[in-house]
């Protein structure tokens, strides 16, 4: 998931990346306190949920089975196999009426293998290198000069294209759709794309090299079925790509010697493989038909153990169906139940990496629910706390999400934020006139160290901020389970 954030109007907002989509964040007017004589009640039965996340939360301890005893989850691997059996278990445990899988067609499945970067001259270090998810390789090392692609629009990669036949290329800048008009429409990405693809059809790269965005020298990861470059695929850290760089600029041609060790899994007209999103589901009393759906990926890169990006995500929805489920099952006591009219969905979502594949398999599944979910959220922005609910610009959304904020004391120092809905798989339920988002985040080291990059380990989750957003999370979804229908887009093509 692809996520930038940046401060607006003096308030904490954050700017989502994803692909080469982006969205700005910036602050909406100062919330107002809700009068006290209409908070008594609901606040004390909210205030009895936060006490049992305190008293009961397993946050950490799933945290570390999920990452430290099963580790990265790649997209059709039998790692991701085995978290989503661990996932079940712990669901069904947890409290969940129902707890069932959903498969799809994935296509291949792919294993990394070792890679490296050697330079041939100059300096003759070996440099840290990671091959691209879902990209083939081949068998025997490249040995090839470096040259530098930095193409803004398709004439420029047209006209650059001579000069970078056989070499291995150091993609710095590769052409992107843009409209003066503003808004690009499907139709136009499509010819784009068609047009791009008919381009590179005439190159005769030996390799192509990706920057890392990651600080200092920290790798990143990204790829999937429609990446656009399939074959000797690398990512390179920043500190390296500039020592490429220097030395073109002092006329000297860098040669690299790179190895590739990944690939795809079976053998050509292998059976196509299928991958699965996993379910969970506690029914409402009024109307069990209607839902509240808690989204986020069980999948992850595999540089390391996917910490931030997402098992934070997935111990989240995890807890607020347990502490949800703990405080309906209360029975002695009606006044201590929480009421939930509707049913609450946890879905954990595979193939988030490779371009919302599980997302939009669901969505495709399921279409003839989709006018009865209330609100789909999901939180995937690494494991800084909660600071802001998206206001997406939709009639009633403003006020709706307003009413909210104001449900409860700790919700209060949430802000309502503008934000367009791009960056994980709510985008997939959005893009359906769903109300989805992605709940914003405080930051951190987010985007500068832990996403997709070897470090994205789990000591840089704290426990602390887990158990706040925990209580935050739990708090929007028992308040969007009772609360009136939220403003649906009537337009879902838009």
């Amino acid at each position: 998931m692809r996520l930038i954030r940046e401060k607006a109007c003096s308030l904490l907002a954050l700017t989502f990346l994803f692909l080469s989509s982006s969205a700005v964040v910036s602050a909406q007017a100062p919330l107002q306190p809700i009068p006290p004589a209409t908070e008594s009640r609901d606040n004390q039965l909210r205030d009895r949920l936060l006490q049992n996340i305190d008293a009961h939360q397993n946050l950490m301890r799933d945290l570390e089975e999920l990452c430290d005893d099963i580790g990265a989850r790649l997209t059709g691997s039998e790692s991701l196999r085995r978290a989503q059996q661990w996932a079940s278990a712990k669901l069904r445990a947890y409290g969940a009426d129902a707890v069932w899988e959903e498969d799809y067609i994935l296509g291949s499945t792919w294993h990394r293998g070792r890679s490296q970067a050697r330079l041939l001259n100059a300096n003759r270090q070996i440099m840290a290198m990671a091959q691209a998810g879902w990209t083939s390789s081949s068998s025997k090392p490249i040995q090839a000069e470096v040259a530098i692609l930095d193409a803004s629009n398709l004439d420029e990669l047209r006209h650059q294209l001579p000069q970078l036949k056989g070499k291995i290329v150091l993609l710095l800048r590769t052409p992107k759709l843009s409209s003066v008009a503003g808004a690009v429409s499907e139709a136009q990405r499509n010819d784009f794309s068609r047009e791009y693809n008919a381009v590179l059809k005439q190159a005769d790269f030996a390799a192509v090299l990706y920057v890392s965005a990651r600080s200092g020298n920290l790798l990143d990861m990204h790829g999937g079925p429609k990446a656009r470059f399939k074959h000797n695929v690398g990512i390179i850290g920043q500190q390296d790509a500039q020592l490429l760089q220097r030395l073109i600029k002092r006329g000297i041609s860098p040669r690299l010697e790179l190895q590739f060790g990944g690939g795809f899994d079976g053998k050509p007209g292998s059976p196509v493989v299928r991958e699965k999103n996993l379910i969970a589901e506690i029914r409402g009393t009024e109307f069990p038909d209607e839902y509240v759906v808690l989204g986020v990926h069980l999948d992850s890169w595999d540089l390391a153990s996917g910490a931030t990006d997402n098992g934070v995500g997935v111990a989240l929805v995890m807890e607020v169906l347990r502490s949800i489920g703990a405080m309906r099952a209360i029975g002695t006591i009606r006044a201590s139940q929480i009421p939930m009219k509707r049913s609450l969905r946890v879905i954990l979502f595979s193939g988030e990496e490779q371009g919302l594949l599980g997302s939009k398999a669901y969505v495709e599944g399921h279409q003839s629910e989709l006018g009865k979910v209330q609100a789909m959220l999901t939180i995937d922005s690494g494991a800084g706390r909660i600071i802001g609910i998206p206001d997406m610009q939709v009639d009633g959304w403003y006020d709706a999400l307003n009413t909210m904020t104001n449900a409860h004391p700790l919700l209060q120092k949430l802000e309502v934020v503008y934000a367009v809905s791009k960056g994980s798989d709510h985008e997939s339920f959005f893009a359906q006139g769903v109300p989805a988002f992605s709940l914003a985040q405080e930051p951190l080291d987010y985007l500068s160290h832990t996403w997709h990059s070897e470090a994205d380990t789990l000591d840089h989750v704290k426990k602390d901020d887990l158990v706040y957003n925990a209580k935050v999370l739990s708090l929007i979804s028992q308040y969007l389970l009772n609360s009136p229908r939220l403003p649906h887009r009537v337009d879902r093509k838009n």
